[in-house]
This record gives C-alpha cells, structure tokens and sequence, in this order.
C-alpha cells in the first residue's frame, strides 16, 4: 500500500507523503474554517452563530496544529526571508510540475 501511495504523492513530486498530506490539511483546514467564520458572521440565529462558532474554533486549531507539525519537520520555514520562502515554493512547484508532465 505504501508503494501505491509513494507513486501518487512522494515519488511523482519528491516530496514524502506525510508531507503532502499535512500540505493538503493546511490548505482545506484554512478553506474550511474561513467558511465557517463566514457562517458565522451571517447566521442570524444565536444557536446557529454559536455552532458555527464552534466549528470555526475546531478548524483554526486543527491548522494549527498541522501548521506546528510543519514547522517541526522543517518542511515550511516561517522566520525565511520572504525571498527564500518564495524561491523555496518556486522549486516546490516546479518539482510537482516536473514530475507529472
């Protein structure tokens, strides 16, 4: 099963695939809790604002926390300069790009 995992996440983009997993879980966790606080902020009723709340507070900690483990396996770096986070997603890109064409 790792194998079949490997060749549609690591080895296609080089990245490994606990890294493009928690990638992705960035992403949707972000996506997910900007609905929600949208939600939020146009619900109408009180129950409805303070469900929507909570789930808005679930997602930001879950980004959080895969934000964290990011940081600790050293595949984001927050404190680069600006211009070495974008040369490094440059390559990122570049990598994923190649490996599918």
């Amino acid at each position: 099963m790792s194998s079949l995992l490997g060749s549609f996440f690591g080895e296609e983009t080089g990245q490994s695939v606990d890294e493009t997993i928690v990638a992705n879980g960035i992403a949707s966790s972000a996506t997910s809790a900007n609905a929600y606080l949208n939600a939020t902020l146009e619900a109408t009723t009180p129950e409805v604002r303070r469900i929507f709340g909570e789930y808005t507070t679930q997602n930001v900690t879950a980004h959080e926390a895969l934000k964290n483990l990011a940081i600790q396996k050293e595949w984001i770096s927050p404190y680069a300069s600006p211009q070495q986070q974008l040369q490094t997603s440059y390559k990122q890109s570049q990598s994923t790009l190649s490996g599918r064409h």
